[in-house]
C-alpha cells in the first residue's frame, strides 16, 4: 500500500478535493506550460505509482497543483524509496535464506536497514567477526551483479547495488582478516554502480562511485579495481583523456588471469584512438586486444570481464574500423554478426548497433537498415544508454541515405523519444 505521504497519493488528493477529473487535471497543467497538450494517462500513472514523477516534472507539478517544490521533491524521494524495498523483497528473502548467521546482523538485513543511519550503527556495534562463508556469499553475490548487468534493466539492479553495498558497509568493521577480499568486492560493486548511474544518465551520481571504486582498489592494493573503474569511466571523457585513462589501465592488468581484461581495456583505446583519426594507433591497439584474447578466457577470469566474447571484440573492431573506413571493415562486420548469440543482452545491442553503423559505412544500406531493426527492438527491450547513443548516431547517417534507410531514421528518433 502506497503511503499518503508518497506523491502519488498527494497528487490524487488534491485532484479529487478540487472535484476535477483526469482529463480536467490534464488541462490545468497545460494552462502551466503554454498550452501544450498534457495526457491524463500520465496523471494516473503517477498517481497509482506506475510511474514516478523525474526531476524535470517537479515544477510544473508545483505550480499546476499549488505545491511547494521541496514538497514535491520529498515526496517523490520517498516514492522512490517505497519502490526500491519492494523490488529488493525477493533479493532479501533469498539472501536470508543463504546467509548464516552467527554474532552480526545478517546480510539480509544489512540490505534492509543499512540505507538508516540506525541500521548502519545496529551493525556496526553488533561486534560479531564475519566467517570465510559470509565473505564467499558477498563474492558471489557481487559476481552476480556483473552478470545481472547483461539482462536487468539499469533501474532496477541500480537498487540492487545499492542494497549491495550497503550489506558490505555494515559488516566491514567485523571482517577482520577478510577485509581485503571485501573491499575488492565493494570496489567491483561501486564500479559496476558508477557505470549504472552513468547509463541512467546521472552522470554525477556515476563520479561518486568511481571515485570510491578506486579509493576502495587503493586500499586493498588491487589494481584490477582501478583498471574496470578506468575503463567504465572512459567512456564518458574526451578521446584524448580516455586513451590516457585506458592506457594506465592497461598497466594495471599485466601477467597470467587477465587476458580478458586487457583485451577490452586495448580495443577501447583503439575506438578512442580512431575517434581521434590516429588510424596508426587504433590499428596497433587493435591488434594488441586480438592477441590478448587469444589468450583469453572471460568464464575463468574476472566477473566483471565476462560479457567480453568474441562478438563483443569484433564489433568494437567494427566500431574502429568504420571510423577509419578501413577496407577490412565489411568482412569485419560479417564475421562479427556470425558470431553474434541470439540473447537479448546490453552487450548484444551495442554490437548490433556497431554492426549496423559498418554496413552503413561500408555502403550497405539494406544491411545497415535490417540490423538496425534488430538493434532499435533490443535496445527498447532493455532500456540501455549505450543502444541510443549508437542508434542516435546511426539515425544521422540515415537521413543522408536513400528514403527507405532516411524513413527508418525518422522511426529511429520517434521510438526513442517515447521510450526516453
Amino acid at each position: 500500500m502506497m503511503s499518503s505521504r508518497e506523491i502519488g497519493p498527494i497528487l490524487r488528493g488534491i485532484r479529487t478535493q478540487a472535484g476535477r477529473t483526469r482529463p480536467e487535471q490534464a488541462q490545468v497543467i497545460e494552462a502551466h506550460q503554454d498550452g501544450r497538450y498534457f495526457d491524463p494517462e500520465r496523471i494516473k500513472r503517477w498517481e497509482t505509482g506506475e510511474r514516478i514523477p523525474t526531476k524535470p516534472d517537479f515544477d510544473l507539478i508545483a505550480r499546476s497543483y499549488g505545491l511547494p517544490v521541496e514538497m514535491v521533491r520529498d515526496a517523490v524521494t520517498l516514492s522512490r524509496r517505497a519502490r526500491r524495498l519492494a523490488r529488493l523483497a525477493p533479493l532479501i528473502k533469498q539472501e536470508e535464506e543463504e546467509v548464516d548467521r552467527r554474532g552480526f546482523l545478517s546480510v539480509a538485513v544489512a540490505a534492509g536497514v543499512a540505507s538508516e543511519p540506525w541500521g548502519r550503527l545496529a551493525t556496526a556495534l553488533s561486534g560479531g567477526r564475519v566467517d570465510a562463508e559470509a565473505v564467499a556469499q558477498l563474492e558471489r553475490s557481487t559476481a552476480s551483479m556483473f552478470s545481472a548487468e547483461e539482462h536487468t534493466p539499469a533501474r532496477l539492479l541500480a537498487a540492487q547495488l545499492s542494497a549491495h553495498l550497503d550489506a558490505i558497509t555494515s559488516v566491514l568493521p567485523g571482517a577482520g582478516a577478510h577485509q581485503r577480499a571485501l573491499t575488492i568486492a565493494a570496489g567491483e560493486a561501486a564500479a559496476l554502480a558508477g557505470w549504472i548511474h552513468w547509463d541512467l544518465g546521472d552522470f554525477a551520481t556515476a563520479r561518486q562511485y568511481y571515485s570510491t571504486a578506486s579509493l576502495a582498489g587503493k586500499h586493498a592494493g588491487h589494481g584490477a579495481v582501478n583498471a574496470l573503474t578506468l575503463g567504465y569511466a572512459s567512456y564518458g571523457v574526451d578521446p584524448a583523456k580516455a586513451r590516457e585513462m585506458l592506457s594506465a589501465a592497461q598497466e594495471q592488468v599485466r601477467g597470467p588471469g587477465y587476458a580478458t581484461a586487457r583485451a577490452w581495456l586495448c580495443a577501447r583505446e583503439a575506438e578512442e584512438a580512431a575517434k581521434q583519426g590516429d588510424r596508426e594507433g587504433a590499428i596497433r591497439a587493435l591488434e594488441r586486444a586480438t592477441t590478448a584474447f587469444d589468450y583469453a578466457d572471460p568464464d575463468g577470469e574476472q566477473a566483471w570481464m565476462s560479457f567480453f566474447r568474441r562478438a563483443r571484440l569484433g564489433s568494437m573492431a567494427v566500431a574502429t574500423y568504420a571510423m577509419l573506413e578501413h577496407p577490412a571493415l565489411g568482412a569485419a562486420a560479417d564475421e562479427t554478426l556470425t558470431a553474434l548469440g541470439s540473447d537479448d543482452t546490453k552487450v548484444r545491442v551495442a554490437i548490433l548497433g556497431d554492426v549496423a553503423t559498418g554496413y552503413l559505412t561500408a555502403g550497405h544500406v539494406e544491411q545497415a537498415v535490417e540490423i538496425g531493426r534488430r538493434a532499435l527492438a533490443a535496445t527498447v527491450e532493455t532500456e540501455t544508454t549505450m543502444g541510443k547513443v549508437r542508434l542516435h548516431a546511426l539515425a544521422e547517417k540515415l537521413s543522408e541515405q536513400n528514403s527507405v534507410a532516411r524513413s527508418f531514421g525518422e522511426e529511429i528518433r520517434a521510438t526513442l523519444g517515447a521510450a526516453s
